[in-house]
């Protein structure tokens, strides 16, 4: 027993303090004793701290920047670590080996405590995840790294049944918006899975989802199909007539009513505020336009607007510096009527009917219609002169920039846009002198209104002695020649003939276009028009 108390070192503690015990063993025995005890205990110490220095300086806290190559301007692009130009990644979740997670704020920076060699995974909404191998080596004595991902890329096209490309529709995918370019193309970058939703004037709504899978996404449109009433001015202006026009539609397949704004002669017939039209006395009050606008509405008809667009014999005296010259006698030119027609080539004729137009959007009209919209061909045009040498390529660049400049600017006022044409173009190569080729407009408008009236063609077309006897076949010709020339994307919506014709010959080339789900429009200079031809409701 007493031998086992020999062997303690120390003794407990007492009073005061630690209390040595009497010396038992030589001086020189003890003092090596204490060495090796000082030596073990030595090198423990040392060994923790060697580990411990080392554990510390590999879970360091590193730095870390999340970048993708540039696609939208999200964020500003700032330089990568090669130079190259890259956006940062704000909301990205840096995974760490241990499960630990960092994420990354809006200048695209985050930090995280990580061993080296390590795993990590990044993840952020819409992109691709990326899982990156990292090394001491690639901290590098400033402990930080610049991790590039790849994003989502959704692209797509709108399309019509036949696969022509809209363009110009309002794509929505979450709160990101863009437009269709030329082909019906579309673009999202860094796109998140969901819903996408496709807009056009004269078109309907679409919506499909979308899971994030590759490959392109094509989404197709079918045109809105307009079944619509001519209302001539004097109509909208007397209330018998105007309701007799509503009780139609009430009880037909009759959808849309097209009002005239301003006619062949340059009147302007409601109460404008365009300054030049009050200047130019081109104003002449024929009807209310919010009063009728308001009363189609509650029988929730579709509105158009018919703008005569650069025949004018108003205009043309009042600002002779705008319209087409006599290159004979050097006098504004006339047509056979003795109407003055403004310069199609010279944009100071442009500004007017677009305003006018941009009016009657305002006014709450959905769509707005350009008639004679085209060079003059009824006349002496031999004797026509225009601000620049014109041949056909100029006639028809020309129309097409005009429509394309006042769509521009009535798609910002909230309107569709379409133009009427001759049908003829639609069965010909060429423009026959009218700047009308039905491809070209097919880009420049949202829907066009060719003019098949059987009593306009010769006797001759399509074998007929009379070709105003067969509706059927005239239509049917005319919109089977078009329908494959818009390429654009527009639609192809034809007026058809309903002056001269009994109940059964309108209702003829109605059924052509509604085998061929166009929608049509029925024109009638007095806006007398019978139920008996149009389908019911």
């Amino acid at each position: 027993m007493a031998r086992g108390r020999d062997l303690d070192l120390f003794e407990g503690r007492g009073r005061g303090g630690f209390r040595r015990r009497p010396r038992r063993n030589s001086a020189a025995l003890t003092a090596l004793f204490r060495l090796a005890a000082l030596g073990v205990l030595g090198a423990i110490v040392v060994a923790g701290v060697i580990v411990f220095m080392r554990r510390s300086q590999a879970s360091l806290d590193v730095d870390m920047r999340v970048l993708w190559a540039p696609g939208v301007a999200a964020v500003s692009a700032i330089e990568g670590p090669d130079g190259e130009a890259l956006q940062v990644v704000a909301g990205a979740t840096i995974i760490g080996p241990d499960g630990a997670a960092a994420t990354t704020n809006a200048d695209g920076d985050a930090r995280l405590s990580f061993e080296a060699p390590a795993t990590l995974v990044v993840e952020a909404p819409g992109f691709h995840s990326g899982t990156f191998q990292v090394t001491e080596v690639d901290l590098g004595p400033e402990r930080a790294l610049y991790l590039q991902i790849d994003p989502i890329v959704l692209d797509g096209r709108v399309l019509d049944e036949n696969g022509n490309g809209i363009k110009e529709a309002t794509v929505r995918l979450g709160e990101r918006v863009t437009t269709t370019e030329e082909f019906g193309s579309f673009e999202f970058v860094a796109a998140v899975p969901g819903t996408i939703a496709v807009e056009k004037a004269a078109w309907e709504p679409a919506e499909m989802e979308w899971d994030g899978s590759n490959g392109r996404l094509d989404v197709i449109l079918e045109p809105f199909l307009v079944r619509g009433l001519r209302v001539g001015a004097d109509a909208a202006g007397t209330p018998a007539t105007f309701q007799a026009l509503l009780e139609i539609a009430d009880t037909t397949a009759v959808n849309a009513l097209v009002f005239d704004t301003k006619q062949e002669y340059g009147t302007v017939m409601y109460d404008s505020q365009v300054a030049e039209a009050r200047e130019i006395g081109a104003v002449e009050v024929l009807y209310d336009v919010e009063a009728v606008l308001a009363a189609a509405k509650e029988h929730d008809l579709y509105t158009i607007t018919r703008i005569v667009t650069f025949q004018d014999a108003i205009r043309g005296p009042a600002r002779p510096e705008h319209a087409i010259r006599d290159a004979t006698t050097g006098d504004l030119w006339v047509n056979d009527a003795g109407i003055t027609w403004m310069d199609p080539t010279d944009r100071g004729a442009w500004e007017y009917p677009i305003a006018l137009a941009v009016e009657a959007c305002e006014f709450g009209f959905d769509e707005i219609q350009f008639d004679y919209v085209r060079f003059p061909t009824d006349g002496d045009v031999s004797n026509t002169q225009y601000d620049v040498p014109v041949d056909e390529t100029v006639r028809i660049e020309t129309i097409r920039g005009f429509l394309t400049e006042a769509r521009r600017q009535i798609h910002q006022a909230g309107c569709a846009v379409s133009a009427d044409i001759f049908a003829i173009v639609l069965s010909v190569p060429d423009d026959q002198g009218l700047g009308q080729m039905p491809e070209d407009l097919s880009f420049a408008v949202d829907a066009i209104s060719p003019m098949i009236y059987p009593s306009h063609y010769g006797p001759g077309w399509l074998g007929f002695d009379n070709p105003n006897d067969f509706p059927e076949e005239v239509v049917e010709q005319a919109v089977d020649a078009g329908m494959p020339r818009m390429v654009g994307g527009a639609v192809l919506r034809p007026w058809l003939q309903a002056f001269g014709y009994d109940a059964d010959q309108v209702r003829a080339g109605i059924d052509v276009a509604e085998e061929r789900d166009l929608g049509w429009l029925l024109w009638n200079a007095f806006s007398d028009f019978s139920a008996g031809g149009i389908p019911p409701e």
